[in-house]
């Protein structure tokens, strides 16, 4: 599962956009934001399916931009 987060400019946390499946799909919807609004940045995030002692999900950075 890829998790597409956005951050706007002044805000301090990124925004959950969406959730695919496909890496591919997510990065064209990033890039499409990306597109429609050049002062945004993203991050695409893995779900490594794992969790910390915490209770959260383990992730990998795949792609920023």
């Amino acid at each position: 599962m890829y998790n597409v987060y956005v951050k706007k400019p002044g805000s301090y946390n990124p925004d959950l956009m969406g959730e695919y499946s496909n890496i591919n799909d997510a990065v064209k919807f990033a890039n499409d934001l990306k597109e429609k609004d050049s002062s945004i940045s993203y991050t695409i995030e893995e779900t490594t399916g794992h969790f910390d002692s915490y209770g959260e999900p383990l992730t990998n950075v795949v792609k920023r931009g």
